[in-house]
């Protein structure tokens, strides 16, 4: 067709789109097969027409016997009959009349057979084909035959047209045949319809009755029987092999019509889903390698183009995975681009292949992805500047419409993935100038596009090209040439994606984000730095995930200060999510990054050279301590190692390495020749020690911390004990103090007694003192108080030794403070009449009064913590003083008027005054009464102060005050007057629905002990408040409680998430036991609060119960020796098996029936969604139970059996129960378990036949009740009357069936025993012969006495056996 432009033929426009998803595998299609490979070796007619026409057999001699397709014994007279009656058919025959059917068949059995191997005498090697001769002879062209046989192809009986298709064909094949007289373009025509009139459904085979009478039958000419030629679905692959075979033998450029008439009818019957595809694919594929193969047939370009139209069509329409759609891409990329490797004209139409798939590929996400595999599939086949060229056409699509640059995004992903040398550092060109580097940059740009799909795309497919290409360091640096990855543009885009409004976007940036920080090779600009560390606080789960993983990564590469920082700021907060997946994730991190890392000093030695702590310690060590101290990263760092701790993951290891640390830091100090009162250990050392020993207490040795206690205590006697202007090394001495002393306080169970002893008397000496830093007092006091505990005997004693030396501090303090209220009058006297001193002794009245002032505030703020340990103490000469002291100076204060003068410690003393507030607050605390009178003062100076610090401190005592007294006041829940606990709970009630105080922690969980009140009143409220009100205000209450709730209920505190103030809470609110009574309270709240969960959240439930408390047990965190234990482990097995925790698919179902009533179909649709998501739970729930599920109870049942558990019957009943909908998956459940699975299945089967038997009893026991009065005659029918009803009702078939039989022949053995036993009595009444058996009698027609003993004996046996007991019973 010349330079025509064959894209005009594709009709493909450079298009303004972009594109999609990732490389898809490269279809496994093997090469096209041979002509012998697609022939069915069933049909010996099959198999001899395959191979008996081709073209190298054509100066092949034939014989009478390969004339004969049965391949018999046959002479030459018969083959003479039968042309001679086909010339006789033909000559009868008008133009316009088709060749009947028996026509067909003589001329089919005239043609030759390749599979004789006899040859016949009746013709000569040299003769040809005789048919020709005979029509010669009759006066008849070869051409008479075309008229006959295009309207016998034309006719609408699909097995008569292909048989003269076929016999058509096999003419044209024969030797010697007149190919130029026989073909015909019409004929052709008449040819290819035949074969579309193939694609029809076939009709059903025949019945074997049918075939037998066929078979019977007149038999047409010879010995040839009509039922002995193939059927349709036989002729079609016959018919498109001989197809094959003649377009070798003909040509077709004389006509454009057949050419493409060819083409649609093969790729017809390829699409067609009547067809055997298996069968007729490959020789389909032929037929087309063979038109655009072969000049003759035409222009070679045309025809490709006709081609592949066509088979693109059957590429998008195709079902995804479907082998026609592999078979034909891999036909395209195997037989058709090697083809065009050496034929100009065929390529000229191939490389506008996959643009044409492009241009027309699917919106759809999967099929779009589907049509970017086929594409890239063809283009790997391509030569490389073709590659080129596509890469290029790519990257002009990606500026065209949105669905055309999203699918240009995906296949630029699939491009650089997949070509060979993407970036051409195997060359010598510019980075600039290769078609990588154009394919990057149109990528980056769709990082800015205006559709949130194609951004986020975009993103994910950057990233990946990243990941791919970064593993080779040529690439590598091609990719910072050629894009510039990290300068300052890239760093903004990446700032904005991040904060970009779609969530996918997002997402796909920190994903970018993680996988570049490698190729960068620096960290990444701090601005996103911050804003991947504020993402960590997105709504979303998904993005808060991502953001973790892209910021970890970003510390991995490079710890340095800054991102440590920002790490420690963003990653550890994230303990308090709400998720349990990200908490978890956080936790490993933090095990991972800073843990470990600390971990890697344990064995970290000093050198003789080095001379600075950071060029020992392994990098980011120092860096990672001192940000621990940061007052947010501190609180969330304590609450991870403590949940790290009870899940046993601190190792020793972390602890040696902060002891390591610290004594490499004063080693070094020493070798610089410091003073020993200067140094101080790395910023977090002490502070992460004190966390982590608590869960390592073998890790630190005494010797350590006693070495280290004097030298702080050294250091402090040097330093003096001052509050104001204090050194930043006072400082950091007194925070290491607080430190070690709770690092000494944790290992305290392991100290030598007369060094406990020893150190117990110093801390009460440093305390009584009153000089300490106050941030020291607190530390002291708890350190002695654990000393106490630790040390004594019995707990009884402890509290006596603490309760003897809070006395005595308590009374020093008291004396303290009077002792300086005095001083304070004195002076105030003082200054009012005489006149002040002058000189040296005022510096000494100054020195003495700043003294007594720091003891005054040291001695006020030891009072409250002493308070808080000691809640007991006396302190009658306390509350006076410390009242006088905040009220001083105020209207109505008439105790510090001295002489005539009053005194104000807010105005002398303003730290005094503030902290005597503070310790007046712990006092409060501790003191209900005493707070009810202070509350109205604490408001008061609340609103009216003019000091910040007082009113933050009097804000921080009132929230602790609601802490402390909420669940005081909920103890009244179990008050013994009904009337109290009412009042409670509908006060309680009220501020919870407005939302003054929160469902959290105790509250909630004292607040169900409501529903098994026992007032009906109160179980009704609590009922109604828990079905509806919460139910809508707070959907998610229950499943996030549900566990701490079991824990709770039993009083077991195990439970790592309890809350301290459950675990300290009275044993009012526990309903711990194992009677029958507490047990059946609990599954009452248990299944209260099943009930308000939706189907996901039971099934997130159960997998919850299963991998907190029953691994637990199997694991042996949770101990079932204990029973608390053991209660929770029951109480969880009885939850799973409930018939609430069972998931319901068809949930929903009325609402559906309503709505179709109503005929409303958005509720219609919403019933749809509900069930569909009622299927996808479902299948999830039996995906968990055979993955996490059954492997933890089968750990369980053998801890069981070993321990000889009592558990081991719930636990069986829960299976029974678990496993009850899928008994015919128990095999492939439980294969791990094949003991558990026999006993499983014995147990079902046991339960399934008890359950029948009490179905059967309790509906006899309903019917009988109407025969009661029956006549004792009728009372056998009547019986066998109520058994033919309850079949009919209950069914007769399985457990049920034998249940009611066993039933009935019970009542029948019952029946007749009573009628024997009154036989008896009464001495004249026979038993009926059906009933009883017959007693053999004497000539008189009595009863002989040993026949009667006899008989007597059979009854009595019969009366005292026990009828009808099976094994079911046992």
């Amino acid at each position: 067709m010349g330079e025509h432009g064959w894209e005009t033929l594709f009709r493909v426009r450079i298009p303004s789109t972009t594109a999609s998803p990732l490389q898809w595998g490269k279809a496994n299609v093997g090469p096209m097969p041979n002509a012998h490979q697609y022939s069915e070796g069933g049909a010996k007619t099959t198999l001899r027409l395959n191979y008996a026409f081709l073209p190298e057999r054509e100066n092949q001699n034939f014989s009478a016997e390969d004339a004969n397709p049965s391949g018999g014994a046959m002479n030459g007279g018969e083959f003479d009959e039968r042309l001679s009656c086909f010339i006789s058919d033909l000559e009868s025959l008008t133009p316009e009349d088709p060749l009947p059917e028996s026509s067909l068949l003589d001329l089919e059995f005239l043609l030759p057979s390749s599979f004789s191997s006899a040859k016949s005498s009746s013709f000569s090697d040299d003769a040809a084909f005789p048919l020709w001769s005979h029509l010669a002879a009759a006066g008849l062209s070869p051409s008479s035959l075309l008229r006959p046989l295009s309207a016998a192809m034309d006719l609408p009986s699909s097995r008569t047209s292909l048989l003269a298709a076929r016999v058509y064909l096999s003419l044209i094949l024969t030797p010697s045949a007149p190919v130029l007289s026989l073909f015909s373009p019409l004929a052709f025509i008449s040819l290819l319809s035949s074969l579309r009139q193939a694609l029809k459904p076939l009709p059903s085979p025949p019945s074997p009755d049918r075939r037998r009478r066929r078979k019977q039958g007149r038999a047409p000419r010879g010995n040839q029987r009509v039922d002995d030629s193939p059927d349709v679905g036989d002729l079609l692959p016959i018919v498109l092999d001989l197809l094959d075979s003649v377009l070798s033998r003909i040509r077709l450029d004389s006509s454009l019509d057949g050419v493409k008439s060819l083409v649609d009818t093969v790729v017809a019957i390829l699409s067609s889903s009547t067809t055997d595809q298996h069968r007729l694919s490959g020789v389909c594929f032929r037929i087309l390698y063979s038109a655009v193969s072969r000049p003759e047939h035409g222009d070679q370009t045309a025809i490709a183009v006709d081609v592949l139209r066509s088979l693109a069509r059957v590429v998008l329409s195709s079902p995804l995975k479907s082998a026609l759609r592999t078979a034909t891409i891999s036909f395209i990329a195997c037989k058709i681009a090697p083809l065009a490797r050496e034929n100009g004209e065929v390529r000229k139409a191939l490389v506008y292949f996959p643009r044409y798939l492009a241009s027309n590929a699917p919106e759809r996400a999967e099929p779009r992805a589907a049509t970017v595999d086929a594409i890239l599939e063809v283009v790997r086949a391509f030569e490389k500047d073709e590659q080129i060229g596509f890469a290029e056409f790519v990257v002009k699509m990606a500026q065209g419409k949105w669905q055309l640059r999203l699918l240009a995004v995906d296949l630029i992903l699939g491009l650089l993935t997949s070509l060979p040398d993407p970036l051409g550092v195997c060359e010598t060109m510019e980075s600039s100038s290769c078609w990588g580097v154009k394919c990057l940059k149109a990528l980056l740009l769709r990082c800015s596009d205006s559709m949130g799909g194609v951004r986020a795309r975009a993103l994910t497919s950057m990233a990946q090209v990243i990941e791919y290409l970064s593993g080779d360091a040529r690439n590598s640096a091609r990719l910072q040439d050629g894009v510039a990855f990290g300068n300052a543009k890239f760093n903004e885009l990446l700032r904005k994606r991040c904060s970009d409004e779609k969530a996918a976007v997002r997402k796909a940036a920190l994903f970018l984000i993680t996988k570049s920080t490698i190729l960068m090779g620096r960290p990444i600009d701090e601005l996103v730095l911050k804003t991947v560390g504020s993402s960590c606080m997105d709504p979303l789960v998904s993005i808060r995930k991502a953001a973790v993983s892209a910021i970890s990564e970003v510390y991995r590469q490079f710890p340095d200060e800054g991102i440590i920082s920002e790490w420690l700021h963003a990653v550890p907060r994230l303990t308090a999510d709400n998720e349990t997946s990200v908490q978890e994730e956080c936790e490993n991190l933090f095990l991972e990054l800073v843990l470990d890392r600390i971990s890697r000093a344990s064995h970290v030695s000093i050198s003789d050279t080095a001379k600075e702590l950071e060029s020992i310690l392994p990098e980011g060590v120092l860096a990672l301590l001192k940000g621990i101290c940061d007052g947010e990263v501190l609180p969330c760092v304590r609450k991870i190692c403590t949940s790290l701790g009870k899940k046993k993951k601190l190792k020793p290891s972390i602890a040696i390495s902060l002891v390591n640390i610290i004594s490499i830091s004063e080693s070094l100090c020493m070798r610089n020749c410091m003073s020993i009162e200067r140094w101080t250990a790395p910023i977090g050392a002490w502070r992460l020690l004190s966390e982590v020993s608590l869960f390592t207490p073998k890790a630190v040795e005494w010797k350590f911390l006693l070495h280290h206690w004097k030298l702080l205590d050294k250091a402090k006697e040097n330093k003096g004990g001052t509050l104001d202007g204090e050194e930043p090394s006072s400082i950091s001495w007194a925070r290491d103090r607080v430190s070690l002393l709770q690092t000494i306080s944790n290992v305290s169970v392991l100290l030598p007694p007369v060094d406990a002893s020893d150190l117990a008397a110093d801390l009460l000496r440093q305390i009584d003192e009153f000089n300490m830093h106050l941030s020291e007092v607190d530390a002291h006091v708890k350190a002695l108080r654990t000393l106490c505990k630790q040390k004594a005997v019995s707990p009884e004693e402890g509290d006596e030794l603490i309760g003897k030396w809070v006395h005595q501090l308590l009374y020093g303090a008291q004396k303290i403070l009077e002792s300086y209220m005095s001083t304070l009058s004195e002076t105030v006297k003082t200054d009012g009449f005489f006149t002040p001193p002058s000189g040296q002794m005022k510096g000494k009245d100054e020195v003495a009064s700043s003294k007594s002032f720091s003891q005054a505030i040291t001695a006020a703020f030891t009072i409250g913590s002493l308070v808080l340990i000691y809640p007991s103490a006396d302190l009658h000469g306390i509350v006076p003083l410390l009242h006088t002291m905040i009220t001083s100076g105020k209207p109505g204060s008439e105790k510090t008027k001295l002489a005539s003068l009053t005194i104000s410690v807010k105005e002398m003393a303003p730290s005094l005054y503030v902290h005597s507030w503070v310790t007046m607050g712990k006092i409060c605390l501790v003191d209900d009464k005493l707070a009810t009178r202070y509350m109205p003062l604490f408001v008061q100076e609340l609103e009216n102060s003019d000091c910040a610090a007082l009113r933050n401190n009097i804000l921080v005592m009132m929230v602790d005050f609601c802490v402390r007294y909420i669940p005081k006041i909920t103890t009244t829940l179990r008050d013994p007057c009904e009337v109290v606990r009412r009042q409670t709970f509908i006060l309680l009630s009220r501020l919870l629905q407005r939302d003054y105080v929160k469902w959290r922690g105790v509250l909630f969980l004292r607040f169900l002990l409501s529903l098994v009140d026992d007032s009906e009143k109160i179980r009704s409220l609590a009922d109604y408040l828990f079905g509806n009100i919460l139910k809508v205000k707070a959907p998610l209450l229950a499943y996030n409680s549900f566990i701490e709730a079991i824990f709770f209920l039993n009083g077991c505190n195990a439970y790592s998430g309890l809350s301290e103030a459950s675990e300290k809470g009275s044993q009012l609110f526990t309903l711990s036991g194992k009677d029958e009574k507490a047990r059946s309270q609990r599954m009452h709240i248990y299944v209260s609060l099943l009930k308000q969960m939706a189907p996901e959240h039971l099934l997130a439930t159960s997998a919850k119960l299963c991998a907190e408390i029953l691994a637990a047990a199997s694991d042996g965190l949770l101990s079932i020796d204990d029973v608390t234990g053991q209660s929770v482990v029951q109480d969880c097995l009885h939850i799973l098996a409930c018939k609430e925790m069972r998931i319901q698919s068809s949930k929903g179902s009325d609402t559906a029936e309503m709505d179709d009533d109503g005929g409303d179909p958005a509720g219609s649709a919403g019933a749809t969604v509900l069930a569909a998501k009622g299927r996808v739970v479902t299948h999830v729930a039996k995906k968990n139970l055979v993955q996490h599920a059954v492997p933890i109870f089968i750990e369980l049942k053998r801890l069981l059996e070993n321990k000889n558990s009592p558990l081991m019957g719930s636990l069986m009943d829960c299976l029974r129960v678990l496993l009850k909908d899928y008994k015919n998956e128990i095999d492939e459940i439980l294969v791990a378990d094949k003991q558990l699975q026999k006993e499983l299945i014995y147990d079902m089967e046991k339960y399934e036949a008890a359950k029948a038997k009490s179905t059967v009893a309790e509906a006899m026991a309903n019917a009988q009740q109407y025969q009661t009065f029956s006549s004792p005659a009728n009372r056998v029918v009547s019986g066998s009357s109520v058994f033919a009803k309850l079949s009919e009702k209950l069914g007769s078939g399985g457990k049920i069936g034998s249940a009611v039989a066993d039933a009935a022949a019970r009542v029948t053995a019952k029946s007749v025993l009573r009628e024997a036993n009154q036989s008896m009595s009464m001495g004249r009444t026979r038993l009926p012969s059906k009933s009883m058996p017959r007693v053999r009698t004497s000539g008189d027609g009595r009863v002989s006495n040993a026949a009667g003993v006899q008989q007597a004996n059979v009854l009595e046996s019969l009366r005292r056996r026990k009828m009808f007991v099976s094994d079911d019973e046992d």
